[in-house]
């Protein structure tokens, strides 16, 4: 099939924003520019991040990186307190929620019956965790 044209290019709208925004996050970015009719995904919208990011910029950002964040020791095992081994939440991290996650939340608050029965049961989980 042909590609379509005619239509604005979203990669390019995506790496234009960056280049004015470079601390954006790809929700705000997804929502900016659907104001200007360019509908992407804020998945899409870091998958174009990630992939167009420069071998020399990601060389930059490992440094500074390096230099901002305080050195941690890692245990052997590299499992944290509480999680399985390799499991990660970059979505804590960084403050912000996934779609996936809040679907799964919403799928919990559909089974407890209400929000405020989810928050019960996880302040209960939460006083059993210690």
């Amino acid at each position: 099939m042909a590609k379509k044209s005619g239509g604005p290019n979203k990669s390019q709208a995506i790496r234009d924003y960056y280049g004015a925004n470079p601390d954006a996050k790809p929700m705000e970015v997804a929502a900016e520019l659907s104001k200007k009719g360019i509908v992407v995904t804020p998945a899409f919208v870091s998958t174009v991040k990630s992939t167009t990011m420069g071998k020399s910029a990601k060389k930059s950002a490992r440094k500074s990186a390096k230099k901002s964040a305080p050195s941690a020791k890692k245990s052997s095992t590299g499992a944290k307190r509480g999680r399985p081994v390799g499991s990660t939440n970059k979505a804590t991290a960084s403050n912000e929620v996934s779609l996936d996650s809040l679907l799964q939340v919403k799928r919990i608050v559909e089974e407890m019956g209400s929000v405020q029965d989810a928050k019960n049961a996880l302040t209960a989980l939460e006083k059993l965790m210690g």
